[in-house]
């Protein structure tokens, strides 16, 4: 009995291998190239020759098809994450494994290699049954391997609360046309469909069918690039995206985290020369199915980069051109842009491939949306009101989005030659196409309009500077570590400087220059000679911005852009209230030390804020409401449109709501008032948070009393005030003085000598400030919640760790 069960046990496991051994692999078309496919069409399998067990190769996947939703992020032509795998044998199974190279070890020493390897978790991607053994080589099914959702979509759509989905095989198979093999990457393109119900707005607006998603995922296995790389080491001054690893192998004098930065292989024909030819230049290509004249903008923008290549001695090194007929925009041996189109408008991105061992961009990969540039032709639509006669539009409205359009694509390339943002530089005479611009607008005495210098067209010096770092070749007697620290010294001696992300997009930022979306040397200046220039527009502002034909009620999306046109100088400027001024600064470079923004400058600021709350700014003229009607059958409200608090009618104060929550919700930032705060405490020239909040409150409740719809707002206004400072007084991560003055000042309001119940009013203003008084009371008389500050971590102590050990990687 015994000797039967094992026998039936060895039958059992043996069986299916033995099977699997009757493959005919000459009924299938074999597709020879870097890894070896056999197609069974009949069947819908694809089965892999594996011939090099333990060789590291690359593995991309990457969305090929998308769900065409911004918000959900699942666009055409995006990549996914690049890994170094390898294939390894185990039984009757091949491992796909994922290498783990946040961690290393370069010595001769087997046994130290082996100890750090073994140290930390790789990841085993999928495991292959062998189906057949071909001499040295074995033969894996790979069909279920390819039809799995590798890009994510499922988790995305549960993330993003659009439902539940997964991939279902019954709907899914082998997209033969984009089933490729070439000498150095394999491409496998597979239709995914997810099945589950959807629930989300985004997902039901662009899916045809209410329970299945279907797109296209790419798997493609790439060659390594040979080690003749040099990489450079990352510097925070350079203004390059990085990656880094931990090398065990460091003596204890350096650091442990290697750093260097992502770029591209370039290298010049004649070392020696200062302009060469390169051996190889940066070439990209655009999408052929972008339309003209947007297609001659893109590719005109994108060779702005010559320029700075040039600057840094290289001859002809960088071009954009058209993509050939058939090429294969998702093929790893293309930089490509893409034109990108979703169902609202949305960002604009590069992104690459890169060899994660060294840094080298393998690929560059832009993805542009095709709605984005119809946001500036909206702006100009506000500004010039370009229909005077009925249908035609003012040229000036293409050219202004067309000059867009060549900075976006010089913006977006240059996150794939290896740049991050550099969100300073508009204060630097717009120095470089790395930071977000808003058009420059000027107007002359009689308030005529000229956009004619809205984006500059051209490379920034910034740029060049940073091309020259990262790029650039050291000349004859010079190392590379003099080379780079000279090239940074002489961009901060010329006066340019890079401050980027996460100094700049954070609404409690403190840079004075580094913004979104701002223009200028001096943000309130700025932002006080944009609402000069808004208010005028809007006291012309009519019909004739919108096209015969058209319902009167769209004004309202024309509207939107102009009477917002300031909210981002808004946000610039509210940076210099507690702002410090610094840089990235390195030990003995020539940067100067930091300091906090100077008192008049902090004030200058909050008086320019001050201006955008003020009834008369805030306020939509009476001959822009006689011309909004509700909106009609077909057009409702959506997200191009304000708010409304009146049903189908224009909400007039919403407009004016927006804008006050935006300005007070960036002054009374909780971290920006801490500074203010502490500022004073270190220097008692500097304004203190006492004094910002007593000028701020007796603008607002002053006792005078506008007219008309100009009444209701500055209602809402001191509301809005209260409001804020009421959440201030309960935010736990305000400090504790912050809290009790901003207590106090509300005990005055509703208590004190001069407070709201007492303002000399009758009839709203009476009935509306006492209502503020015992609202505040309200607050005040509640029992103290027990908002304890949450206690600071102190730093790790035991064992000495610090942040320098981390290993993050910026893309």
């Amino acid at each position: 009995m015994k000797k039967t069960v094992l026998s039936f046990l060895i039958f059992t496991f043996i069986l299916p291998f033995a099977i699997a051994q009757n493959l005919d692999l000459s009924k299938f078309s074999k597709a020879e190239g870097f890894i070896d496919f056999y197609l069974d069409e009949e069947k819908g399998k694809i089965y892999l020759e594996v011939e090099d067990l333990n060789k590291e190769f690359l593995y991309v996947s990457s969305l090929t098809a998308g769900v065409g939703s911004n918000d959900l992020g699942l666009d055409r032509g995006q990549l996914g994450e690049t890994r170094i795998v390898e294939f390894r044998r185990t039984g009757n199974k091949v491992f796909l494994v994922q290498k783990n190279y946040d961690y290393r070890a370069y010595s001769d020493n087997p046994a130290e290699v082996k100890s750090i390897k073994d140290a930390f978790a790789e990841s085993i991607l999928w495991g292959f049954e062998i189906a057949q053994k071909e001499g040295d080589n074995f033969i894996v099914d790979a069909t279920t391997f390819y039809l799995q959702d590798t890009h994510g979509v499922g988790n995305r759509l549960t993330q993003g609360r659009q439902g539940t989905f997964r991939a279902d095989a019954s709907r899914s198979g082998l997209y033969y046309p984009m089933i490729k093999n070439f000498p150095k990457n394999t491409e496998v393109e597979a239709v995914i469909t997810l099945t589950g119900q959807v629930t989300g707005r985004e997902l039901r607006s662009v899916t045809p069918g209410s329970d299945a998603v279907t797109v296209r995922q790419r798997h493609s296995f790439i060659e390594l690039p040979d080690l003749d790389y040099q990489k450079r080491e990352f510097d925070p001054r350079g203004g390059y995206f990085s990656i880094s690893y931990m090398d065990f192998t460091t003596p204890i004098t350096e650091p442990i985290v290697k750093r260097f930065i992502s770029r591209h292989r370039l290298e010049k024909k004649d070392p020696t020369a200062a302009m060469s030819e390169a051996v190889e230049p940066i070439v990209y290509y655009l999408d052929r199915g972008t339309p003209e004249p947007v297609a001659s903008a893109l590719i005109e923008g994108g060779n702005y980069w010559n320029q700075a290549f040039e600057a840094a001695g290289f001859k002809d090194a960088f071009r954009v051109e058209l993509a050939p007929e058939g090429m294969d925009l998702m093929d790893v041996r293309y930089n490509v842009v893409q034109w990108v189109h979703r169902s609202t408008r949305g960002w604009s991105y590069g992104s690459s491939v890169r060899d994660p061992r060294t840094g080298e961009i393998l690929k560059g990969h832009v993805s542009l949306g095709s709605l984005r540039v119809r946001q500036d032709y909206l702006i100009a639509q506000g500004l010039i009101q370009p229909y005077e006669n009925g249908t035609e539009p003012d040229p000036k409205m293409l050219k202004l989005a067309l000059d867009r359009l060549r900075q976006l694509s010089a913006h977006e390339i240059g996150h794939t030659i290896g740049l991050a943002h550099s969100y300073a530089t508009s204060a630097e005479n717009r120095s470089s196409v790395m930071d977000y611009p808003y058009p420059v607008i000027t107007q002359n005495s009689n308030g005529d309009l000229d956009l004619s210098n809205a984006y500059d067209q051209k490379i920034g010096e910034w740029d060049k500077w940073a091309i020259k770092y990262g790029y650039g070749v050291p000349p004859a007697g010079m190392s590379e570590a003099e080379f780079l620290e000279k090239t940074l010294q002489d961009t901060y001696a010329a006066g340019y400087e890079f401050i980027t992300d996460s100094d700049s997009r954070d609404p409690s930022g403190a840079h004075p220059r580094s913004h979104l979306w701002d223009n200028g040397a001096s943000a309130a200046s700025e932002l006080k000679r944009m609402l000069d220039l808004r208010a005028n527009k809007l006291e012309s502002f009519g019909l004739n911005a919108i096209p015969a034909g058209q319902p009167e009620a769209l004004l309202e999306e024309v509207l939107v852009p102009l009477y917002l046109m300031h909210r981002y100088q808004v946000e610039a400027t509210t940076k210099l209230v507690g702002g410090m001024d610094y840089t990235y600064k390195v030990k003995g470079d020539n940067q100067p030390n930091h300091s906090w923004v100077s008192t008049k400058d902090q004030m200058d600021a909050l008086d320019a804020l001050l201006l955008t709350i003020s009834p008369d700014q805030l306020e939509v003229p009476k001959h822009i409401l006689a011309l909004i009607p509700p909106r009609p059958y077909g057009y409702g409200r959506n997200r191009e449109t304000f708010v409304s608090r009146t049903g189908p009618v224009f909400d007039p104060i919403a407009p004016a709501e927006t804008v006050v929550d935006l300005t007070l919700s960036f002054l009374f930032d909780e971290a920006r008032m801490n500074r203010v705060y502490l500022q004073n405490l270190q220097n008692s020239d500097l304004p203190g948070y006492d004094v910002i909040l007593k000028k701020v409150s007796d603008k607002i409740f002053s006792a005078s009393v506008p007219s008309g719809l100009q009444t209701e707002i500055k209602l809402m206004t001191e509301t809005k005030m209260v409001d804020h400072m009421i959440a201030l007084a309960k935010n736990s991560d305000a400090s504790n003085s912050v809290r009790a003055i901003t207590r106090a000042q509300l005990d005055a309001l509703a208590n004190g000598s001069k407070s709201l119940a007492t303002r000399n009013s009758s009839g709203l203003f009476s009935q509306h400030s006492k209502y503020l008084a015992a609202k505040i009371n309200a607050f005040l008389e509640l029992p103290e919640e027990l908002t304890v500050q949450e206690t600071l971590k102190a730093p790790d102590g035991s064992p000495i760790g610090s942040d320098s050990m981390s290993c993050d990687f910026d893309y």
